[in-house]
């Protein structure tokens, strides 16, 4: 029997910058790195996923060009509430794929297995569960929850239908991010102490906030656009540009922030941070195109779980920086006692204060390869060659956990953790309130 990949599309979504610069190895070669929930019976090694797409905008199509890509699934249908993302793909497609507005229709359909949820962040819950219910397996967007009270719904959902869930952080699933965990893991940069990531991008990479011809009241379902967000009149630039508005998401902190948060809970097997603050501001779009904010900082303070340290996670975005560019989600430092590791998707920088002993890297030979040698402290260790990229590995396990060939990867207690905290970070900054103590209710 053939599975067919179904892609529903509802929203713009912004390209997943970066894309490319993704982990090496195959998540096949880590099948055991995270637990999961309970597996129903799912499709057969050689069958393919029939996939669905629900808000096809730009992250969504990018995830559904990547899942394609894997060999693993076929397309099924699509689902947007705009004219022009809804028929992108009409001229490409077989009859037997569903183009609608309508997601229901796509939850409705007993020979769709999977859907990946790529819509504004606060129909992310909404959709998964309706989705879980209706017995498909999920691939959502990040953050996976849109307020702090969504979470345990979402969780109580995979646990009783027994889905695949799996959020769609990338970076965790980068040979950078696999090494990491394993260098840490050994003791290798001693205890940590801070992780620290950077997201920096010039104005003129942002203007794309004007909307284009034809996002108009005539080519989107604005009412389904709104969902259970304040009612309101058309207006284009919310529609174009929704992640900048707290009512459909939550800014840098849900969309930048959770990568680096997701990679630290992943590597530090960390689930949630004792204490939360952030501040910044609106300092460059001062239009009034916004009411997130285009300059945050986040502290993160974690408990030692696991015995590598207690740590602070530190994160920052400015959305007016023309010179950094920098881009914490392939790009981060972890820094221990023993060495600073700058972690990236494809490439690992060690640092330590005196020589490095680069014979205690042995035992992760496999993984590490031959490293370049910068100075007798500094090493430089590269992916392997021709690797496909964490974006491509990251559908590969989703894909590999519907078969029952693996363990549920970035499932609702990591997606709801990592996103929780990001959601912190955002309510920390709307607030002007650090938050303390039992921060862990809904994760």
């Amino acid at each position: 029997m053939s599975y067919k990949f179904i892609v529903i599309i509802m929203y713009n979504r912004k390209d997943f910058i970066r894309n490319t610069l993704m982990g090496a190895v195959a998540v096949t070669a880590f099948p055991k790195l995270s637990g999961g929930t309970g597996i129903k019976m799912h499709p057969q090694k050689k069958d393919l996923v029939r996939l669905a797409v629900i808000g096809k905008g730009r992250m969504g199509s990018s995830d559904l060009r990547t899942a394609l890509s894997t060999g693993m699934a076929t397309l099924a249908g699509v689902c947007d509430v705009f004219d022009k993302n809804l028929d992108a793909l009409r001229p490409q497609s077989g009859k037997e794929v569903l183009f609608t507005k309508e997601y229901r229709e796509i939850l409705n359909r007993k020979d769709i297995d999977a859907v990946i949820i790529g819509t504004p962040d606060h129909w992310h819950q909404k959709i998964a569960i309706e989705a879980m219910q209706a017995g498909k397996d999920v691939y959502c967007e990040k953050p996976v929850i849109h307020s702090l009270q969504e979470g345990n719904a979402l969780i109580a959902a995979q646990e009783k239908t027994g889905r695949i869930f799996q959020m769609g952080s990338q970076g965790m699933s980068s040979w950078g991010n696999q090494l990491a965990k394993r260098i840490v893991d050994a003791g290798l940069i001693g205890q940590v102490t801070q992780v620290e990531g950077q997201f920096s991008s010039p104005p003129q990479a942002l203007r794309s906030f004007v909307a284009p011809d034809g996002v108009t009241a005539q080519n989107i379902w604005w009412d389904r656009f709104l969902g259970n967000a304040p009612k309101r009149a058309f207006d284009a630039q919310r529609f174009w540009n929704w992640r900048n508005w707290s009512d459909y998401g939550t800014g840098v902190a849900g969309d930048l922030f959770v990568h680096v948060i997701a990679s630290t809970h992943f590597i530090m097997g960390a689930s949630k941070p004792e204490n939360v603050y952030s501040t910044g501001g609106i300092r460059y779009y001062t239009d009034g195109s916004r009411d997130t904010p285009d300059v945050l900082l986040g502290y993160l303070d974690y408990p030692d779980v696991q015995k590598k340290g207690a740590f602070t996670l530190s994160l920052s975005a400015n959305q007016a920086d023309g010179v950094s560019k920098k881009w914490g989600s392939t790009d981060f430092a972890i820094k221990g006692t023993g060495g600073i590791l700058n972690v990236g998707w494809d490439q690992l920088t060690l640092k330590t204060p005196g020589k490095t002993d680069i014979a205690a890297f042995s035992p992760l030979k496999e993984w590490s390869g031959d490293p370049v040698k910068v100075s007798d402290n500094e090493y430089l260790f590269n992916g392997p060659k021709g690797s496909k990229g964490a974006h491509h590995d990251h559908f590969v396990s989703f894909f590999n956990a519907i078969r029952g060939e693996g363990k549920n990867l970035a499932d609702t207690h990591f997606g709801v953790g990592a996103s929780t905290a990001a959601l912190l970070c955002h309510e920390s900054y709307r607030k002007r309130k650090a938050f303390s103590g039992s921060l862990g209710k809904n994760v």
